[in-house]
């Protein structure tokens, strides 16, 4: 059967089966509007589906049904815990997202361990983090970034 998909004003036909899930219809309008599942909201005549494992026939799609499409933003990503081991070996865990920046990072250490972020090194496979985003250091969950003084004197 044949249901027209409206985006932003523009229309466009999907051939489906009425037996096909949800989730196998976002699959299809990914495949033809190259929009991600994840950011798609379905307006059916009676309501949004909320159950992607359920076919589109429960939902009362049929032959010429209009199917709105709504673009949302993507979720944040979850965070993700690493582990902060000082220059003493006492370990603390903190709550990241990848995007964080380093500068961020250290501004959070600080607060929490009382250590300057001007006197933080922040070591994660034996590369120091100075800046950009904690992403670009390879941290992932359970991660350990090591925190070392810089030295004073001269």
């Amino acid at each position: 059967m044949d249901i027209t998909i409206n985006m932003l004003g523009e229309s466009h036909t999907l051939t489906v089966n009425p037996e096909d899930t949800v989730g196998s219809l976002k699959i299809k309008i990914q495949e033809k509007l190259e929009v991600d599942p994840q950011t798609q909201k379905l307006d059916f005549l009676n309501g949004h589906p909320n159950d992607d494992s359920k076919p589109i026939s429960y939902y009362g799609l049929q032959h010429g049904s209009r199917v709105s499409l709504l673009v949302t933003e993507p979720p944040p990503p979850a965070p993700i815990q690493v582990f902060l081991r000082n220059e003493k070996g006492h370990s603390s865990t903190y709550d990241i997202r990848l995007g964080e920046t380093v500068s961020n990072f250290k501004n959070r250490v600080e607060k929490r361990e009382g250590v300057p972020a001007s006197q933080q090194r922040l070591i994660h496979q034996g590369r120091e983090m100075q800046d950009g985003k904690l992403e670009d250091y390879n941290v992932r969950n359970h991660s350990t970034i090591y925190m070392t003084l810089h030295l004073r004197g001269g």
